[in-house]
This record gives C-alpha cells, structure tokens and sequence, in this order.
C-alpha cells in the first residue's frame, strides 16, 4: 500500500463497514507504524481489497479486511490473508475478529485453519453484535 492509495482505500473500508471511524490519517499512521503491515489488492489501477495486519513479538493480528462487493467470491481476501501470514517472522499464532453474522468471512476464516477461542457479546455497533474471536495456530 502507497499513500496515493490512501483515499481509495478509506472509501473502501467505510463501504464495507457501517461502523468504520478510519480516517486517512489514521491509514498513514498505520502504514508507518513499524509493527504493521498494509496492503492493497488491484484490479488494474482500482483498489479492491485491503488488509491491515501488526506482528507483536510472536503474534500476529488481523485488524481490517476489507474487498469491495463487487470483487468479492474471487480469492482476494484469501490471498491477502495468506500473504500476511507468509510475509510475518516466526508467528506462534495469529488472532482476528468477526461479527458473528458475517457467515462467508467466518467460512473463510476456518477454511484456512482459524479456530474459534471466544464471544464477546454486543462488541459491534450499528447493528449491536458479538463478535467472534478466532486464532490461527502457526
């Protein structure tokens, strides 16, 4: 990911999610930030999909995903996941969360190995939702 990225990916995330209090400036410190990660997913020059990822010492944390409706069912989350995971140094495990209605993210998640660990009960806003904690053992 690139700062030109930066708007495409900001009108990305708030598309996918109600509940998005990104700003770009909060993307760049992302992106600056040594223990994280950013990438972008293209389609020629548009930006389709978006992963945050951060390694703290042996363990990684998904912290955004995000693909565009219209590209969704194609891999493109899988690939940025897989990648993430790939490009870290010595995880142990790896952790991320999901509303507990968002059914093909949570068939992703365990397609790839992730393990449900927890529920936190009412964590999303708008709708108010659970959200479920899974982890990746590496």
């Amino acid at each position: 990911m690139r700062a030109e990225h930066l708007p495409a990916v900001k009108a990305l995330i708030d598309l996918c999610f109600a509940e998005s209090t990104w700003s770009e400036n909060m993307l760049l410190s992302e992106m600056e930030k040594p223990d994280s990660s950013c990438t972008v997913a293209l389609e020629g020059e548009r930006v389709v999909g978006f992963l945050a990822f951060e390694q703290i010492l042996d363990e990684g944390s998904v912290i955004e995903v995000a693909v565009h409706p219209a590209s969704r069912r194609k891999g493109i989350a899988r690939e940025l996941l897989q990648n993430a995971i790939k490009s870290a140094n010595d995880l142990s495990t790896v952790f991320l969360e999901v509303r507990a209605s968002n059914a093909p993210a949570i068939a992703l998640y365990e397609s790839l190995g992730f393990e449900r660990i927890a529920t936190r009960k009412n964590y999303y806003d708008r709708p108010t939702e659970d959200g479920i904690v899974y982890q990746l053992p590496c």
